[in-house]
Formats: structure tokens, C-alpha cells, sequence
């Protein structure tokens, strides 16, 4: 696997590992808080990662409205939130021009969320395939003076 697909597969397990954004009437709505995530991603090879965050409100809202990043940019024309369900259908590409077509689909709650999925790419004109697990759960209300807001 080449590096820039590795990152492109990291990435896109990172951004949609953050708590889902919802309609701001959505009751089932994650809370700001301190939050625990447990990513999972198979794309040739396996890793598992734990993380502890601090997510703000404004983190929360805007994630669907189009997180990227330095090192990659996504957009998604499907994205379907609302109701403790998510859906969202796009395209990844990474700085040095890797593109991947990312699916997934998940559910949340105030106090939880998880989301699978799925990404799609070519390297060297060879199809590759990727599916990748975020299982969150909000461990308290404030976050320590020690955790970094990401």
C-alpha cells in the first residue's frame, strides 16, 4: 500500500469518527463533552486505535458540513442525518491527488454513536477495498484540563 493510501484510509476513518452533526432539533443529538472512540479499519492490513477527545458544540454541528483537513478534503453529496440515524455518500481525495469513494452509515444518541464504513480506491489501476468501524461513547460532561480540544 502505498503511504498516501494508507493516510487516505486513516483519514477518512478520523473524520468520520468524530461525533455525527444532527438537525439542532434533533433530540438524539450527541453532547459536547468528553468522548472515548474506538476505531477499527481494515485496507490491506488491520489497526486499531483508541482515543480520548474533547468535543465542543461546535465540533459536533459542524462535522457534516464538510470536515477536511490539510492532508485531505472530502465532500459529500449524500448526507442524510436526523432521527439517531446517519447516512453519508462521497468522495476523499488526499493532497498528492489519491482519490477514494467513502460510504457509511451509523447511528447515535446523546451519549453514543457508532458508524461503519466503507471506501473504495485504485492504485496503479488495481481496485482496493476498505471498511472501517467507529464505535464512540461520551464519557463526561467536561472535559480534564489535561485533554486537547482537537
Amino acid at each position: 500500500m502505498s503511504p498516501s493510501t494508507a493516510a487516505l484510509a486513516a483519514a477518512a476513518l478520523i473524520v468520520l469518527a468524530r461525533p455525527p452533526a444532527a438537525h439542532p432539533a434533533d433530540a438524539a443529538a450527541p453532547l459536547p463533552g468528553y468522548w472515548e472512540t474506538t476505531n477499527t479499519w481494515i485496507f490491506l492490513f488491520h489497526f486499531r486505535t483508541v482515543e480520548r477527545k474533547c468535543f465542543t458544540a461546535a465540533d459536533i454541528s459542524g462535522v457534516l458540513q464538510g470536515p477536511s483537513n490539510a492532508h485531505y478534503a472530502c465532500t459529500y453529496p449524500t448526507r442524510e442525518v436526523g432521527d439517531g440515524r446517519l447516512t453519508l455518500k462521497g468522495t476523499c481525495v488526499e493532497t498528492h491527488g489519491q482519490v477514494a469513494q467513502i460510504s457509511a452509515e451509523g447511528t447515535y444518541a446523546p451519549t453514543s454513536f457508532q458508524l461503519k464504513a466503507r471506501l473504495r480506491t485504485r492504485i496503479a489501476g488495481v481496485p482496493l477495498r476498505g471498511a472501517g468501524i467507529t464505535d464512540a461513547r461520551r464519557i463526561a460532561d467536561v472535559c480534564p484540563a489535561e485533554a486537547t480540544k482537537r
